[in-house]
C-alpha cells in the first residue's frame, strides 16, 4: 500500500478582493466586539476572537456563502457549544476551560489531518481554543460544536487530577448521593459512623493506566463507584439479612474494626470473576479488575457471608 502523503496547509490569501474585504468589515468586524463580550461574560474573563479571513478563504469554493457568513457561523457555533458546555458542567466546567485555554482566545484553522479529518472538530493548542475544519468542508456543520467537543478538547490538555468528565460524574453521582447511602448502610450494619471511602484518586489512576486507549469510562466514573456500593454491597447486605440481625452485625463489626469500606482496583481477584469483597487489616474492600470495570455491579459483596 502506498504511503499516504502528509497534508500541507495552503498559504493564506495574500490579499482578499475588495468586495470580500468590504463584506467582512460590514458584516463580521462590526459584530466582533459583541462576540468577544458574549464569550467574556459566559466565561468570566476577557476573551478575544482572532480568526484570519485570509487563511480561511484559501479554502473557499463556489459552494461557500459570503466570507462574513462563514466567519459569523463559526463564532456563533462556538458560542452555542460553549453555552451547552457550561449548562452541563457549570462552574467546574468554566474553571477547567479557563485553565486549559490560557490565552483566552478563539481561532479557526484547517485540520492538519487532511483527508482523515472530521468535517468540524476542536482542540486547544498553546492555550488557544481552535475550531478545526476539514480542508474541503469550509463552513460546513458549524452548529455541530456541542459540549462533547469542548470537554474532549479540555480533557486532552488538562493538568487536573481528574478529567472534567470524571470530576463531573463524581460530583453529580457520588457527592449528591453519598450521605443517603452512608445512612442506609449504617442502618443495615448498625454502624452509624461507617466510613465509605471511594478512593477516587487511586482508582482513577489505575483505570487510566489500564485503559490508555479508552476514556469512555470516565463519563460514568462516579456513577460506577456509587453503583458498586449501593446496587452491589448494600443490596447484598440486605439480601443476606444483616438488617436487624445482631449476630451478623456483630460479626462484621468484629471483622472490620476500622468501620471502613474502601473501593479499589486490583490486578487479580482472589475468587471472584468480575468483582468481590475482601477483608484486610480490618478494612472491608470492594475490589474490581480494570478489564471488568462497571459490569455485574450487583454481584459486589455477594460473598460477604464467606468472609465472616
Amino acid at each position: 500500500m502506498a504511503k499516504k502523503t502528509a497534508f500541507t496547509p495552503k498559504a493564506p490569501v495574500e490579499k482578499l478582493p475588495l468586495a470580500i474585504r468590504k463584506d467582512i468589515r460590514d458584516n463580521y468586524d462590526s459584530k466582533k466586539e459583541d462576540y468577544e463580550t458574549q464569550i467574556s461574560e459566559l466565561l468570566g474573563t476577557k476573551w478575544v476572537v482572532n480568526i484570519s479571513p485570509q487563511e480561511l478563504w484559501a479554502y473557499a469554493t463556489d459552494n461557500n456563502s459570503t466570507a462574513s457568513y462563514v466567519l459569523n457561523g463559526y463564532v456563533d457555533g462556538f458560542i452555542y457549544g460553549l453555552k451547552s458546555f457550561i449548562e452541563n458542567y457549570e462552574e467546574e466546567g468554566k474553571t477547567y476551560f479557563n485553565k486549559a485555554v490560557t490565552q483566552s482566545e478563539l481561532t479557526v484553522t484547517v485540520n492538519p489531518k487532511g483527508d482523515d479529518a472530521e468535517t468540524i472538530s476542536a482542540d486547544i493548542k498553546d492555550g488557544v481554543f481552535r475550531i478545526l475544519f476539514k480542508h474541503d468542508k469550509l463552513g460546513y456543520n458549524q452548529n455541530w460544536l456541542d459540549k462533547t467537543y469542548f470537554v474532549k478538547a479540555v480533557d486532552a490538555v488538562t493538568e487536573e487530577t481528574f478529567s472534567l468528565k470524571a470530576k463531573s460524574s463524581i460530583e453529580k453521582a457520588w457527592e449528591e448521593n453519598v450521605d443517603d447511602l452512608k445512612k442506609e448502610i449504617g442502618e443495615v450494619l448498625a454502624m452509624p459512623d461507617v466510613i465509605l471511602d471511594p478512593n477516587f484518586e487511586e482508582v482513577y489512576a489505575a483505570l487510566k493506566a489500564a485503559k490508555k486507549d479508552d476514556d469512555d469510562w470516565q463519563t460514568s466514573f462516579g456513577t460506577a463507584i456509587l453503583a458498586y456500593f449501593r446496587d452491589g454491597l448494600l443490596y447484598n447486605l440486605k439480601y443476606a439479612g444483616f438488617k436487624d440481625d445482631d449476630m451478623l452485625q456483630e460479626g462484621l463489626a468484629e471483622a472490620v474494626p476500622s468501620k471502613t469500606i474502601k473501593f479499589r482496583v486490583v490486578k487479580a481477584l482472589k475468587k471472584g470473576t468480575r468483582n468481590e469483597a475482601e477483608i484486610e487489616d480490618g478494612v472491608l474492600y470492594l475490589q474490581v479488575k480494570p478489564e471488568t470495570w462497571y459490569s455485574n455491579v450487583s454481584d459486589m459483596g455477594d460473598n460477604i457471608m464467606k468472609l465472616l
